[in-house]
């Protein structure tokens, strides 16, 4: 049994360790209060910058306001949390991002300091270095109104105040901030790309491939050493050949898989296509892969379950159903000075043996040329004119009309091509209605699906495998089968058909993404619109 001194004893050193650890938790408490202070005081004071835009600090003003000025970086048991933000900052490069936007070195500094305003000032920083970095890894870098004025994608709007309760509420504050950067499969594989080639521009880069005459395969030539050692260094040849002079079937496999993940005709001739191609600079190539990471975090990470995505850079388009590529083909886009714009829609419905109803301003700048070169064109290419574009104008007589006296602004005949074999339109259009026009749509120029760079339409978008995708559209309903398209689109009569279930078309501009089993392909700035990107972003 405890002894009545030993009672004693025990209380008083139970009492004693009360009092120790209260005076730290009471030094604490009027550090944190000091702290409260100065931060309602630096809030409070406009002509204090907070920020680089007023969002920022009407945001820390409703946020600190709300709490009573208590911080979230500097409270008790809150310094691990710091030093993951830190963390996080410091690796914000593997998302393209660079650390020192965030005032990384200043919050590094502060974290052993104790004087009040030392810490005030870090909770500030901190705070704020969250609402940068969450905005930047995103929704992006860059006010897209200012960089191209074919973009019509609207990231979603950042809600600051959402953001900072959402991080002082969170258990796990590194885990919260990595998952702020998008979720988009494109945009993660991107990321793993760019470390693969910073890798590589760590290790010196890639050698050049010298000036010269074509190389082709069988020749003996001294570049051909070069060559395999260029393609060496990016993966594309994995073997060494007996003699590294010859240019033998090995290689010869090797340049074709690069010509074929650089948009190249893959021949496997080295010309000067392929020969400026192998000669970009790694570095070069991770300004791109950059651009497009920025660009992807404009997107939705919801594409939605299945979707239609059309890259205009690479000429192709993808139906994708559960993040699984159900249907591919070939795409020809608008031309270089008819470019095809970027925005996403949804696809309602589609067009059997459709009617072309020609634009005003493809009447004037391609129509009305053509008449005036063949007065025989109309007839030729089943073409109707009208007086006006009500549903009411007469019908014209194409040889009535004094085509040499028309001025093209004063054209204000309505054009319409009836259904048949040379319909611009070929047998089917799909229909996701929006303000500029632009459609896919079948054609009866089946030959440019072949090109190698398909920029030929006046801004909708050709597929080559229409009654594929009309199918796949329509298979939500039973009395759709092939065999059906292909019975209405013989019978030339035009017919409208509501999709079962609607689907979102997504029109992109990617000119870096990474294909079937993890091949990285890169693409020409066909439109310039990488340019405009890497002049915002870059400065170059």
């Amino acid at each position: 049994m405890m002894s009545a001194v030993n009672r004693r004893l025990n209380t008083a050193l139970l009492l004693l360790a009360l009092v120790m650890s209260a005076a730290p938790a009471a030094a604490l408490a009027d550090q944190t209060g000091a702290v409260s202070q100065l931060l309602e005081r630096r809030l409070a004071d406009e002509g204090e910058p907070i920020g680089e835009v007023a969002l920022d600090r009407s945001s820390l003003q409703t946020f600190y306001g709300q709490r009573g000025y208590r911080p979230m970086w500097i409270a008790e048991g809150a310094g691990s949390r710091t030093r993951q933000l830190v963390e996080v900052l410091r690796s914000a490069a593997r998302d393209g991002l660079d650390p020192n936007t965030y005032g990384l070195s200043e919050i590094a500094a502060r974290l052993e300091a104790s004087a009040a305003s030392d810490q005030a000032e870090l909770e500030l920083r901190a705070s704020l270095a969250l609402l940068r970095y969450a905005s930047d890894v995103r929704t992006g870098r860059l006010a897209l109104q200012d960089i191209d004025p074919e973009l019509f994608i609207h990231p979603g709007e950042l809600d600051r105040l959402d953001l900072l309760k959402r991080a002082a509420a969170a258990p796990d504050i590194e885990r919260f901030l990595r998952d702020q950067a998008p979720s988009n499969p494109i945009y993660r594989r991107l990321r793993r790309v760019l470390a693969e080639y910073r890798a590589i521009a760590a290790h010196g880069g890639w050698p050049a491939v010298p000036d010269g005459p074509s190389l082709k395969p069988g020749m003996v030539d001294a570049r051909v050493n070069d060559l395999r050692l260029r393609l060496m260094s990016s993966g594309d040849l994995t073997i060494e050949g007996a003699d590294p002079r010859v240019y033998d079937p090995a290689l010869v496999q090797a340049v074709e898989r690069f010509q074929s993940r650089h948009g190249l005709e893959p021949d496997g001739v080295v010309g000067p296509k392929t020969l400026d191609a192998l000669n970009v600079p790694v570095e070069q190539r991770i300004d791109q892969i950059l651009i497009n990471m920025e660009r992807w975090r404009w997107m939705p990470d919801d594409l939605g379950d299945r979707y239609v995505l059309v890259n205009l850079a690479g000429f192709e388009l993808d139906v994708v159903e559960a993040g699984s590529t159900v249907l591919d083909m070939r795409v020809v886009v608008g031309r270089t000075y008819r470019r095809t714009p970027i925005f996403s829609g949804r696809m309602t419905y589609l067009e059997f043996n459709p009617y072309w109803t020609v634009t005003p301003n493809i009447a004037k700048r391609d129509i009305l040329p053509k008449i005036l070169a063949d007065p025989g064109y109309l007839k030729a290419e089943g073409m109707r004119v009208f007086a006006g574009w009500g549903g009411d104008a007469a019908e014209l007589d194409p040889e009535t009309i004094d085509w040499p006296s028309l001025a093209p602004q004063k054209l204000t005949f309505k054009f319409r091509q009836d259904p048949g074999p040379k319909n611009a339109l070929g047998r089917v259009k799909f229909m996701f209605p929006n303000r500029f026009n632009v459609y896919l749509h079948d054609t009866p120029s089946r030959e440019l699906f072949q090109r190698t760079v398909r920029t030929f339409s006046s801004g909708c978008i050709r597929v080559e495998k229409p009654l594929e995708l009309a199918e796949y559209l329509l298979q939500g309903d039973p009395g759709w089968t092939r065999a059906r398209i292909e019975r209405v689109i013989a019978g030339g009569k035009t017919m409208t058909v509501v999709l079962p279930k609607s689907i979102p078309v997504h029109l992109t501009y990617s000119t870096v993404w990474i294909g079937e089993g993890g091949t990285i392909h890169f693409r020409d700035d066909i439109y310039g619109r990488d340019a405009l990107v890497a002049q915002a972003l870059f400065g170059k």
